[in-house]
């Protein structure tokens, strides 16, 4: 029997592998996307393929590698040779969105196959109409880009030079595509490498031995952290703008039912699939709640087959969490990032004081390439732009930071202006944009784009334009996200949240993010917080004033007003002014956001 202490040792040996695994495939990286945004996942896999260990920095891929690791190499494990390596991304074969590739390599020790090693990175083009692999207007798989079945791809730790050329020839800038897709490969042989040694090791009988330890386990503290919750059925709902080729809003449910020691997540209720590419394959959805019920459950606890083993999910067959016939689902990860929210939404009635209020609720996916006038190569680049996170019973949400399972980090502005043509002209947060609250949620971003040299292609598949970030127990709603087409001016437009536009050289984007709900009653808000955000630019007087309550004279707290002015918007909350969220420095007692936006300084 294994102890408790070899246990842990044991599992933060498998630990360091698969995050030795993650630093290899950033370092080597060509694409800011991985190098820096670190939009990469790595894991292992036993002989079982069973899932073991997983690197921690984008939960999202996660997902995708549980279901497609087993299900896809048990149908070429006898073929499989050391060195070998299987491609895929395919959605209807388990996998996410096609710009999200993964590759899994089988592990052997002593000429048997001891495990698997598997990573998932978001390469920046996967072909399709668009730069970016994210056409707002998809009708078919087919439009999105190059599928990959699962194929092998790599024979003795090396690329078939005639696969890799066949997808290369497919993508935008192949050149860097191919540099990521050799730091995949590197990543799984550091995978081998590593394994290879803890079987030496520990021995492999010792291995398994422990394998299966950790996983039961793993299985137990989850099962009596479920245990702690209430027993009941909680529901959520929420709408989602349209599917990119119509306006109507369409339905996301979930239902948690906590019974005993296992939960249950059904999205059934759940609008049919779209004939536009807002759907998401199971896998996705998968990972958009669990990665916010494994935080209900406990950060601490091993992310393995045996933490899945209490849970269950249902994405109904036709609906949009589970779409038939290669129907697009270049926009899954909005619907996966709004799951996330309406788990701690239903969980607001069964833990009040562990759930947080709506997130950004978005992923903000946005691409954009072009010709660089530098150097005259094409040039094509995806990112994806923070908001602010919901409130809590104890703690604001945390501004700009990208929400549930993303965790990935925000491009800085000097990597990009020197990577493709383009200028940055601000880069800040919008004040105003939080949902106001006793904790008030974390501001949006906004980031507005100057595209110079020569034209350039800018896809927004994103969301949130329509349905606010709620609030809980009194908080109020964080503001929705906003696209403007050269902000400020005499031609000034409103870009739909699913949007290619054609820039001419000199034109602006300004991406607006939402904020994050609030929590409680706004006039129960510390006042001297309120001041602070005040000073900080993070909330302007007028918004101070006509929902905190909160009255500064010459920029200190004038006590006397604000007990009057909170007495008055308890009796009468109509009260209330409705402020303005421009973006930037707007609100209420502040000057227009848009001064500036000529091109001035940042």
């Amino acid at each position: 029997m294994v102890s408790t202490g070899e246990l842990e040792i044991f599992r933060h040996s498998l630990k360091s592998v698969v995050e030795e695994m993650g630093v290899t495939l950033q370092r080597t990286a060509y694409s800011t996307n991985i190098k820096i945004r670190r939009d990469h996942t790595c894991a292992l896999f036993d002989s079982q393929l069973r899932h073991v260990a997983q690197h921690d920095l984008a939960p999202q891929h996660i997902g995708s590698l549980v279901s497609v690791v087993p299900r896809n190499v048990r149908a070429l494990e006898r073929d499989l040779e050391p060195g070998d390596g299987i491609l895929i991304n395919d959605p209807y074969k388990g996998a996410v969105h096609l710009p999200d590739v993964m590759l899994i390599s089988p592990l052997f020790h002593e000429g048997e196959i001891v495990g698997y090693a598997a990573n998932s990175a978001h390469h920046v083009d996967i072909g399709g109409g668009t730069p970016g692999g994210i056409p707002n207007d998809s009708t078919e798989l087919y439009a999105e880009g190059l599928v990959i079945p699962g194929v092998r791809a790599v024979s003795d730790w090396a690329y078939d030079e005639d696969v890799l050329s066949l997808i290369l020839r497919n993508v935008r800038e192949p050149s860097m595509r191919r540099g990521d897709y050799q730091a995949q490969l590197g990543a799984n042989r550091i995978g081998e490498e590593r394994f290879t040694e803890l079987c030496d090791r520990y021995g492999l009988d010792s291995v398994n031995e422990n394998l299966d330890a950790l996983l039961d386990y793993t299985e137990r503290r989850v099962r009596a952290a479920i245990s702690d919750l209430p027993d009941g059925t909680y529901t959520a709902a929420d709408e989602m703008d349209g599917d990119g080729l119509t306006d109507d809003p369409v339905l996301l449910e979930l239902a948690i039912e906590i019974d005993g020691d296992e939960i249950t997540l059904d999205f059934t209720g759940t609008a049919e699939q779209n004939r536009g590419p807002l759907n998401c394959t199971p896998a996705m959805a998968f990972a958009g709640a669990m990665a916010v019920v494994m935080a209900f459950i406990g950060g601490d606890l091993p992310k393995n087959d045996g933490f899945y083993r209490p849970l269950e999910t249902i994405t109904p067959e036709g609906t949009m969490v589970n779409p038939t016939d290669d129907a697009p689902v270049a926009g899954g990860w909005e619907i996966a990032m709004r799951a996330g929210d309406l788990v701690t939404k239903a969980m607001a009635d069964a833990v009040p004081e562990e759930t947080i209020a709506a997130t950004k609720g978005i992923v903000c996916n946005i691409a954009y390439g072009g010709r660089d006038p530098r150097d005259d190569e094409k040039y094509v680049y995806y990112e994806t732009v923070a908001g602010g996170y919901g409130a809590r019973a104890e703690k604001d949400g945390m501004d700009a930071v990208q929400t549930h399972f993303q965790n990935t980090a925000n491009s800085p502005i000097e990597e990009l202006e020197a990577e493709i043509p383009v200028y940055v002209r601000r880069y800040e947060l919008v004040r105003d944009s939080e949902g106001a609250g006793r904790q008030r949620g974390g501001l949006g971003v906004r980031r507005d784009y100057e595209f110079y040299g020569e034209e350039a292609t800018f896809s927004l598949l994103t969301d949130r334009t329509r349905s606010a970030p709620w609030g809980l127990f009194g908080g109020h709603s964080a503001s929705p996200s906003r696209f403007l087409r050269n902000p400020g001016t005499d031609h000034e437009e409103v870009l739909a949240s699913k949007s290619t536009t054609e820039l001419d050289p000199g034109e602006v984007v300004s991406v607006r993010t939402p904020g994050g709900g609030g929590y409680g009653d706004p006039t129960e808000r510390d006042p001297e917080a309120v001041v602070a955000d005040v000073r900080d630019g993070k909330v302007s007087r007028g918004k101070a004033r006509d929902v905190y309550g909160v009255v500064l004279d010459d920029g200190e707290l004038d006590a006397g007003a604000t007990r009057e002015r909170r007495a008055a918007l308890r009796t009468d909350p109509e009260s209330e002014s409705e402020v303005e969220v421009e973006g930037g420095d707007g609100g209420a007692d502040g000057p227009s956001d848009d001064a500036g936006d000529d091109g001035g300084d940042r």
